[in-house]
């Protein structure tokens, strides 16, 4: 059994495909109909094979496979091009590209499994500084986790929304955890439907306490370390505590997304200071601008690190992203709509970002992980 990546912009296509390689083949696949989504979820999680498509909407089947053959963590990987193009022209297209299949549409599945299997057993060429057989290769030191706080001095603003929707669309391009810090009875596990039994507050009265007993799993595989369902006596982490757990994390999720309280406190900036991005979460209301206004002074030294977002509550009239942009003095990254099945989705702990994934809000929240992801790829 190998693990399959299929890309294609048809989703009856990837229904059928998944459920004919998972049943004939015993594959573990996984589906993406966004091209640049697959393409991320491939270069993080290096599944054995990839199967595109080539005409997709946002990016070509052939720059997926150049940008995975140009890459060391994925350039072995078996890759087939799977596309209505038949002509022999689109074969030499798809193996220059660095495809080592090209199937047509209609698809065979038979072709495709014995391509699967080809690609799987394919010998790869070892790079000439490669180590000898002789000389056992050093261990790769693994990478820090992307810690991810979303962080809004204005309570009510939709915070904790926007974090579990988040941590939804990241889990499904890396391991997440979501971290819900609030020290006052935090929502995030119960947006996604689970009951608190452990959380982070047995860390306080027990230090010693095994991280991985705290966890809650969620169905999506993202996990969750939830806040005390009650104010605790000690209310909060110190610095020094809320930076050795943020690097335990690391050994449970690649990305941490952190459901920040409206604080700017001593423990607030040490996971600021930890963060890869700042998702800092903005209203267009006067009392939004101000905080807004007030918090991005307070955090200019991390001001390449932030992205704003615009979080919409209502459906009333709203400025455009200019006016807000102008009031603030600082870019608008991404503008999120507002959504009427969002409240009714979260009172039933099903994320939005899990069960309509197509809704324009959601959509502005995928926009906002890309640019996470491309700014974490920036940085390596």
């Amino acid at each position: 059994m190998a693990r399959i990546l299929i890309i294609d912009d048809n989703r009856d296509m990837l229904k059928m495909l998944r459920m004919m390689l998972e049943k004939r083949g015993q594959h573990e696949v996984t589906t993406y109909a966004d091209g640049q989504e697959g393409l991320e979820y491939a270069l993080y999680e290096k599944p054995e094979v990839a199967v595109v498509d080539v005409m997709m909407p946002d990016i070509s089947g052939y720059d997926v496979v150049k940008k995975l053959r140009n890459d060391p963590r994925t350039r072995d990987m078996g890759i087939i091009i799977l596309t209505a193009r038949g002509h022999p022209v689109d074969r030499e297209a798809a193996l220059a590209a660095g495809a080592d299949e090209h199937l047509a549409k209609p698809v065979d599945m038979e072709a495709l499994l014995s391509g699967i299997d080809a690609a799987l057993h394919r010998e790869r060429t070892p790079p000439d500084d490669a180590p000898s057989e002789h000389t056992p290769a050093p261990k790769p030191k693994p990478l820090p986790a992307l810690v991810v706080p979303v962080f809004s001095l204005r309570g009510g603003i939709g915070v904790t929304t926007l974090a579990v929707n988040l941590a939804t669309i990241f889990q499904q391009v890396a391991p997440t955890l979501l971290l819900d810090l609030s020290p006052n009875s935090g929502h995030a596990a119960l947006f996604l439907g689970l009951r608190v039994q452990q959380h982070w507050g047995n860390l306080l009265a027990a230090p010693d306490t095994p991280l991985d007993s705290l966890l809650l799993q969620h169905a999506s595989g993202l996990q969750v370390l939830a806040a005390p369902p009650a104010p605790l006596p000690q209310a909060f982490f110190s610095e020094a505590e809320i930076a050795g757990l943020l690097k335990q994390l690391e050994q449970f999720a690649r990305i941490c997304v952190v459901d920040m309280p409206p604080v700017l406190n001593p423990t607030a900036r040490a996971v600021l200071a930890q963060a890869a991005t700042i998702i800092l979460v903005t209203g267009d209301d006067p009392p939004a601008i101000q905080t807004t206004l007030a918090t991005v002074q307070a955090l200019q030294e991390y001001k390449d690190r932030i992205v704003l977002v615009r979080n919409t509550l209502d459906s009333a009239l709203h400025p455009p992203p200019d006016a807000v942009q102008r009031a603030l003095r600082c870019p608008l990254a991404v503008d999120v709509p507002y959504d009427a099945t969002q409240g009714a989705a979260l009172r039933k702990g099903l994320p939005l970002a899990a069960v309509q994934p197509k809704s324009p809000m959601v959509t502005g929240m995928k926009r906002v992980v890309q640019i996470v992801l491309t700014q974490m790829k920036k940085r390596q």
